[in-house]
């Protein structure tokens, strides 16, 4: 069945208004008006980005030889050390014991931009140096592991019964073995990130 549309008269005289006529050309106004305002939101946009491309341009590369000089790699590995450093590490039995090895081992003073081969790129993000590469590390679990795997193979490799007395190595064995737990890793993470941002600056 066709539908007609309804013409309604105006003013008693011959002329006619289309009510649908009337809505589609408004309809069409407003479709010309958004299309407008997003061309120019676009031509804003494009602006942006040309500014920030030579921004870019005109400030060192974020990645240069200061950022990378003499950093050692985070990676796993087996690492070495005196044995006077972890004697007195392991005297704290805690998450200190790590700090001082982790100072040790990967601390570059001589380094502009980063003393660690770890960089905060976010609240709950970082980056971790190896390959001659920083690579992105979502909430930090990689570097976590690889920390808290290499000092603690390191101290297993120590904790002998030749190095220490009974009690002295079943103390160091229970600390050692909680480098392994999950909540314990975090908890030496957070302090690692702190001596990081002191340093990282």
């Amino acid at each position: 069945m066709e539908t007609k549309t309804k013409l309604i008269k105006v003013n008693n005289k011959n002329s006619y208004f289309d009510p649908y006529k009337d809505f589609l050309e408004e309809i069409l106004n407003i479709s010309s008006k958004i299309y407008d305002s997003q061309q120019k939101i676009l031509e804003k946009l494009d602006t942006f980005e040309t500014r920030i491309i030579d921004l870019e341009k005109s400030i060192k590369p974020y990645k240069n030889d200061n950022d990378i000089q003499d950093l050692k790699e985070l990676k796993y590995e087996q690492l070495c050390i005196d044995k006077k450093d972890i004697d007195k590490a392991l005297l704290y039995a805690d998450y200190r014991s790590v700090i001082h090895i982790f100072r040790l081992i990967y601390k570059n003073k001589n380094n502009s931009n980063y003393a660690y081969p770890i960089r905060i790129t976010g609240k709950r993000s970082y980056e971790y140096y190896d390959n001659n590469k920083w690579n992105p590390d979502l909430y930090g679990y990689h570097s976590m592991n690889v920390i808290c795997k290499n000092i603690q193979n390191l101290f297993m490799s120590f904790n002998i019964i030749e190095n220490y007395n009974i009690e002295e190595f079943m103390s160091n064995q229970t600390f050692i073995f909680k480098l392994s737990e999950d909540r314990y890793k975090k908890d030496i993470f957070k302090n690692i990130i702190e001596e990081v941002r002191i340093n990282n600056l």
